[in-house]
């Protein structure tokens, strides 16, 4: 069978069910059928993949019961060792001598070590217990779990309620979780309304239930109304400098050529065109640099997008998921939430939204992006949003989304109207400054954005026209920054390609299953409001974005609840 050198092929090919039935029939079962429903792809390094499966259990259920649906993971690795493995004890490894394969069924992931104890009904209620996190006063009403979304390897969401109370788990690589709560414990300190750490213990984060209801749902039903803009920026001002001492969280533009990569891997048709947008958004902020000092003088977020925020009554009360926050630029923060609104507004032109929705949708874009312009730079927002919009496109294929080719492209066109868009914001910017500099003799502009070429979207879904995009239809309030000089920009490097390896068998070991350990209890109450101060010092950079990789931002699905024999 043959593979690439990360392993995606032999994952998402026809041989992942060879690998799915050993591994099936190791543990004794039959695979009846199974789906690809989830890939994390790092080209040229690894592949992680996540199979909804059918199967029966002879032993277990007797030869005549029905087959079951169970979640199987796989991670394939070349050339690279497996980091932060924490219990392999419950997986089967195959091996060909070059390419590693790791199966297991799910929960026992072997990078969560806690999701085995929190993911049952009958077993999860025994964690809390043993953690001081019950969740209501009588432990015999049952309590039902909800998953909210699960990337293997990387992390899970699952929501613990029990009548009308409810707590969220988090559960995450157990190295992880001692940051991320005393992140939480600061922000609450400083008023930000994250959700309270009830209790945490080796990468489990229990946390309480926010008021309100996100920004997604209120956006999709309500459009504008849903906030206002002001309060979406004040949110975000609210975190203390501080924070600002943390490892700097590089924008998502620092790793544009990355996700081009993982695109063009899954639809080569784009090549071309995902080249000519990340030249473009290279070119257009080394040309920004020119003109205004770049480095980051705020606290962001670092993954501010509408599924983030929780709203009620037109007011902003809650943030979620503050694992990124440190020191960045605002503009990035506010691109992340721009770019996120277009990608679910582009919906309505496949028609995977209603038009009444996407007509809320973009208002609340056109609306929104007008005051963020009076904020930040419109060129520096507008470019940031294409390269959030450029690590979205790599959801359709990790999701497998129905149609996800033609979901990456229309997500490869938006992407191509926000540089547009920075092109437009450039061009009135430089209409400004000759404006206001006419009595002095010409203006040296600044080294104009490349175009993009024109696009064609997929069959059926209509162009987006200019002015369904913030800032095409309005002027936005121009930078006072003094114009740059013209200066040449060296050529960037092509986007990673995959390669092929030969074909080879693949034999297989396992390991006996691994025992607990006990819970210490552990709790947590919110501090006292305090207010920010100035920042410190710059901060030094700390590489990519995460240590594992890929982290693009994405709008994770809720999986169906299943309940794991």
């Amino acid at each position: 069978m043959s593979h690439t050198q990360d392993g995606s092929e032999l994952l998402t090919g026809p041989g992942a069910g060879g690998l799915l039935r050993s591994a099936v029939g190791n543990s004794g079962g039959v695979l009846h059928s199974w789906q690809l429903d989830h890939v994390d792809h790092r080209p040229g390094r690894s592949t992680k993949a996540l199979y909804r499966t059918q199967v029966s259990w002879p032993a277990l259920d007797g030869p005549q019961a029905p087959a079951r649906e169970e979640l199987f993971g796989a991670s394939a690795h070349i050339g690279e060792r497996e980091k932060n493995l924490y219990v392999a004890e419950q997986t089967l490894v195959m091996t060909d001598g070059d390419i590693n394969v790791r199966v297991w069924r799910y929960p026992h992931d072997p990078w969560l070590p806690m999701l085995p104890l929190v993911c049952y009904p009958d077993i999860v209620g025994r964690t809390l217990h043993d953690l001081g996190a019950a969740i209501g006063p009588d432990p015999s009403v049952p309590i039902a779990i909800d998953v909210v979304s699960y990337r293997p390897g990387r992390r899970a969401v699952l929501r613990a309620s029990q009548g009308e109370q409810a707590v969220y788990l988090k559960v995450m690589q157990p190295h992880r979780s001692g940051e991320i709560v005393d992140r939480h414990h600061r922000l609450l300190a400083a008023g930000v309304p994250v959700p309270e750490v009830i209790a945490h213990h080796n990468g489990l984060v229990v946390l309480a239930e926010l008021p309100g209801r996100p920004l997604a749902r209120a956006v999709i039903d309500e459009g504008v109304d849903a906030c206002r803009a002001e309060d979406l920026v004040a949110l975000l001002d609210r975190l203390p400098a501080s924070m600002y001492s943390l490892s700097l969280r590089p924008p998502w533009t620092d790793s544009v050529e990355f996700y081009s990569g993982i695109v063009s891997s899954s639809v080569p048709s784009l090549g071309p065109r995902l080249d000519a947008l990340v030249r473009s958004i290279r070119d257009g902020l080394t040309a920004l640099e020119q003109r205004k000092d770049m480095r980051p003088h705020d606290v962001v977020h670092g993954d501010f997008y509408e599924a983030q925020v929780f709203v009620e009554n037109g007011r902003v009360v809650g943030l979620l998921d503050i694992d990124t926050v440190g020191p960045g630029r605002r503009a990035d923060d506010l691109a992340c939430l721009l770019a996120h609104l277009s990608v679910l507004a582009d919906y309505g032109n496949a028609g995977r939204i209603d038009r009444a929705t996407q007509e809320r949708v973009e208002e609340a874009i056109r609306t929104w992006h007008e005051m963020f312009s009076e904020r930040v730079d419109p060129t520096e927002v507008a470019l940031r949003s294409a390269g959030v919009v450029l690590s979205l496109a790599t959801g359709p294929h990790r999701q497998q989304e129905a149609a996800w080719e033609a979901a990456t492209e229309a997500i490869v066109r938006v992407a191509e109207e926000w540089v547009s868009e920075a092109r437009r914001a450039e061009s009135r910017r430089r209409e400004s400054e000759a404006a206001k500099q006419a009595a002095n003799g010409p203006v040296t502009g600044s080294r104009p954005i490349d175009p993009v070429p024109p696009t064609q979207g997929p069959t059926g879904v209509r162009q987006a026209p200019s002015p369904r995009y913030p800032g095409s239809a309005q002027q936005s309030a121009p930078s006072q920054q003094v114009p740059p000089q013209q200066q040449a920009v060296p050529p960037q490097p092509p986007a990673p390609q995959r390669t092929s390896s030969q074909p080879s068998g693949l034999s297989a070991y396992s390991a006996p299953p691994a025992s607990t350990a006990p819970l210490p209890p552990q709790s947590i109450s919110p501090r006292p409001v305090q207010t920010t101060e100035p920042h410190p010092p710059q901060p030094q950079p700390s590489g990519g974005r995460s240590e594992d990789g890929d982290d693009s931002p994405t709008q994770e699905r809720r999986i169906d609840p299943i309940l794991p024999g």
